[in-house]
């Protein structure tokens, strides 16, 4: 009899999930900040980037979250030449 292994969904996968059923609204994007909300397991995140603070999320997660990855597949900051 074999066993199956249980993994867990990396943070990258995650954030792509978010995106394709639709978790992710996009509220702003310029170019100076980006705001978006994200529905993640059972809550509403705030998440974006400022020029200030750099990439942010509300969710207690510490460093980057699925929040932040599926924002960043969706919002590029373009860099002046």
């Amino acid at each position: 009899m074999s066993m199956a292994i249980a993994s867990r969904e990396s943070v990258e996968a995650k954030g792509r999930r978010y995106v394709v059923e639709g978790r992710l609204i996009v509220e702003l994007v310029d170019a100076s900040r980006v705001r978006a909300t994200c529905r993640g397991a059972g809550s509403v995140c705030e998440v974006g980037w400022t020029e200030d603070s750099g990439w942010w999320c509300s969710c207690p997660a510490r460093g980057r979250c699925a929040h932040l990855v599926a924002v960043q597949l969706v919002t590029v900051r373009s860099v002046a030449a």
